[in-house]
């Protein structure tokens, strides 16, 4: 390179210095033009003047040549200089010939100044064309080598497939006839006027870079991957490398901020294209239209220097997607794949993509990965820290280790929860305390959307409202510390490098009917404040082969994507003992339990199961249960609690009510005493009276109607031994 040569000062000189060889161009034309109208006239002198023109245009020739090779020694020393010209970005970009720049050229001249509109018709072979059109054989006068030219304008051409120009319908290329005119939007930008919008029938938005790499609140190993990214596959990577990044992840928001991190280094800025866009669109005009529409794009965003970012690629991949949508996706990635150096996906089908990139034939497409897994407990603990702080919200170290250890929460749900609870408390008027608007917010942003198979169990029942044995209520309490402090352990203390599924917590309640598992369940959500849902397994059961797996993998995925208890009631119905294999209804049964066991085990939260028939159930499951607790009949005492338990404290009760009688005389669950003592209540709000002995009695009796049992008055008097 040669730095003697002066670079372009600015746009402003570089355009006076084509505008200059344009004229050059126009004064060879003209000659040329002059020479061939007086080589009709006869006599010598005007033979002379046709040889003094013919002469004129030859010395033009060299002129001209020479010319071109000083712009081009120029934009050489321009790019040396890092001074950025427009129209050597875009000749860089698409490797545009010197004739194509030229012709592009031509395009330009009446956007840089309209009196050159004027000067072109008079090249034209008397073609009357509108604004903004050109006649196509002002190009094959100022430039000649038609052959050339005609391979120019083809369809396939860099000018005409990236659309830097467009033609007339009626135009034949072969003879060089018809109109054509530079894209206004390039135009505008070769010019210096303004750089392109991103469009695809509507404006793409773009990923704000507010993030550096070095600050972003992400693990350690994604940071490592990312920055690895920049320094592998930035400037340093070979000038024909191109790279495909897919940024996999539970936290799409997150990812796109990372994305922005990403290129911000590289001085590239992100747009988001949503395929669901694509699919509409293609749908409506078509999918060559659509392509087209998404070649433009492509070029907007090289010239722009932003990378495209592919969100919602499961509208157009997938088991559920028809073949034709599936085609357009193809399509789609390699139109992306043809120009652009970077192409990233959020949460896109991996494989798919992958095998895609490693197929694509124009160059070599590297396919590369970086996962972002949720945020560890050290990690949420920070993003709450940093995030209440901003929000100044006052957050102690008791509350704060509630927040990392209840809510599996991104780092965008933490986000959101700080800003809920920051707005709620500008209604609340300091009534209530920090930690109940977090963790009310919390509970609400842990449900996400509605469940298609499960439906959420809201009760009020606390720890010190259900009576149980003393074993089982301390068996209780153990698994209420241990989905306290699960994450402490399994991640701080890292014993999940031992057991890679120890982050599941599954618990088996077992007992009679009534006694208390339904109410433990609630028990357990109120008091780590998540959302209790009964699954539905009417809803998930299907006689169709696959069903139930599919109806399963979709409640298991829904799930993790939030914050709630899953809870199986009558488990035994779908984690019953897998049989001998006679024949296929066997084998697929087995396989649905086989299924149930895997999902179970890596399921990151809490399923609680209970059953009344525990022998039913798989023994294989018993090694998948953190704890398997029993609650048994109630005995006389329990049964005591029960009864007084059972009626509110603003209940009228009469003073023959006599607890320790029913206690010992009803041999019942609390289920069913709790039954009792609202049908009691109806009979003495009937009778406009407190609840007494004999309303008790009386639907006592009913209960034991409804159990089969016979109920005999008589058992209900004390004896004198008694």
């Amino acid at each position: 390179m040669n730095y003697a040569i002066p670079p372009f000062a600015d746009n402003a000189a570089f355009l006076e210095a084509l505008c200059h060889y344009a004229d050059l161009l126009i004064d060879r034309a003209l000659s040329r033009r002059q020479a061939v109208s007086m080589s009709k006239t006869p006599g010598s002198t005007a033979a002379r003047q046709v040889s003094l023109r013919e002469q004129h245009a030859r010395e033009l020739d060299v002129v001209l040549q020479t010319n071109w090779r000083q712009l081009d020694d120029r934009m050489q020393a321009t790019l040396a200089h890092d001074c950025f010209i427009p129209w050597i970005h875009l000749a860089q970009l698409f490797q545009l010939t010197p004739l194509e720049q030229q012709v592009v050229l031509i395009a330009l001249l009446p956007d840089i100044d309209p009196e050159y509109r004027g000067i072109l018709a008079e090249l034209s072979d008397g073609e009357a064309v509108a604004e903004p059109d050109l006649p196509l054989s002002v190009v094959a006068h100022l430039l000649g080598v038609p052959f050339a030219l005609q391979a120019s304008f083809l369809a396939d051409g860099a000018l005409r497939h990236w659309r830097l120009l467009e033609i007339g319908p009626q135009c034949d290329v072969l003879r060089l006839r018809g109109a054509f005119h530079i894209d206004a939007t390039l135009a505008a930008y070769l010019s210096g006027r303004a750089v392109p919008q991103l469009r695809l029938y509507e404006a793409l938005p773009e990923l704000p870079a507010a993030d550096m790499l070095e600050t972003l609140q992400v693990d350690d190993s994604s940071r490592q991957l990312a920055e690895r990214f920049v320094q592998r596959c930035g400037a340093g990577a070979p000038q024909d490398a191109a790279f495909l990044l897919q940024l996999q992840g539970p936290d799409a928001r997150m990812l796109e901020r990372l994305c922005a991190a990403i290129f911000t280094p590289l001085r590239m800025g992100c747009a988001r294209l949503d395929c669901g866009l694509l699919t509409g669109r293609a749908a409506g005009e078509g999918r060559a239209a659509m392509l087209d529409r998404l070649r433009q794009l492509c070029r907007d965003a090289l010239l722009c220097n932003r990378v495209l970012v592919l969100v919602d690629c499961h509208r157009m991949s997938g088991n559920a997607v028809d073949d034709e949508t599936q085609a357009l996706f193809s399509a789609t990635l390699d139109t992306l794949m043809e120009s652009q150096r970077y192409v990233v996906a959020i949460n896109g089908p991996a494989r798919v993509l992958s095998e895609h990139a490693h197929r694509f034939t124009r160059h070599r497409m590297t396919p590369l990965t970086i996962q972002v897994p949720m945020p560890d407990a050290a990690l949420r603990r920070s993003l709450w820290q940093v995030g209440a702080k901003q929000q100044a919200i006052d957050v102690s170290e008791a509350l704060l280790g509630k927040l990392v250890n209840s809510y599996l929460f991104t780092q965008s749900q933490i986000d959101s929860v700080l800003k809920e609870a920051a707005s709620r408390r500008v209604l609340d008027g300091g009534d209530s305390a920090p930690e109940t608007l977090l963790i009310d917010a919390c509970r609400d942003a842990s449900v996400t959307e509605q469940f298609s198979v499960a439906e959420e169990v809201k009760t009020r029942y606390r720890l010190d409202d259900i009576v149980l044995p003393e074993p089982t209520r301390g068996w209780l309490e153990e698994v209420l510390q241990y989905a306290t402090h699960r994450h402490r352990v399994i991640e701080d203390w890292g014993f999940d490098r031992h057991n890679p599924n120890s982050r599941n917590l599954c618990v088996l309640f077992y007992g009679p009917s009534g006694t208390g598992k339904t109410m433990a369940a609630s028990i357990v959500a109120n008091e780590l404040n998540l959302g209790l849902y009964r699954v539905d397994l009417a809803g998930v059961m299907s006689k169709y082969i696959g069903e139930t797996e599919k109806h399963l993998a979709q409640l298991f995925d829904q799930a993790e994507s939030m914050n709630v208890v899953l809870y199986f009631d009558e488990a035994e119905s779908l984690f019953s003992k897998r049989t001998e294999t006679h024949d296929a209804h066997d084998r697929y049964a087995n396989i649905q339990t086989g299924y149930l066991l895997q999902r179970i085990e890596t399921y990151p939260g809490i399923v609680i199961l209970s059953t009344n028939m525990l022998k039913n159930l798989d023994q294989a499951f018993t090694r998948r249960f953190k704890f398997m607790i029993e609650y048994p009949f109630p005995g006389a005492a329990q049964r005591r609690q029960l009864w007084h338990k059972a009626f509110p404290p603003d209940a009228p009760l009469a003073a023959d009510l006599d607890f320790e009688l029913l206690a010992a005389k009803a041999a019942l669950s609390g289920g069913n005493i709790n039954n009792i003592a609202l049908r009691a209540a109806f009979y003495a709000a009937a009778g406009q009276r407190a609840v007494g002995m004999e309303d008790v009695m009386r639907a006592l009796e009913r209960e034991y109607d409804k159990l089969g049992k016979v109920f005999a008055p008589a058992d209900f008097v004390l004896t004198e031994t008694e």
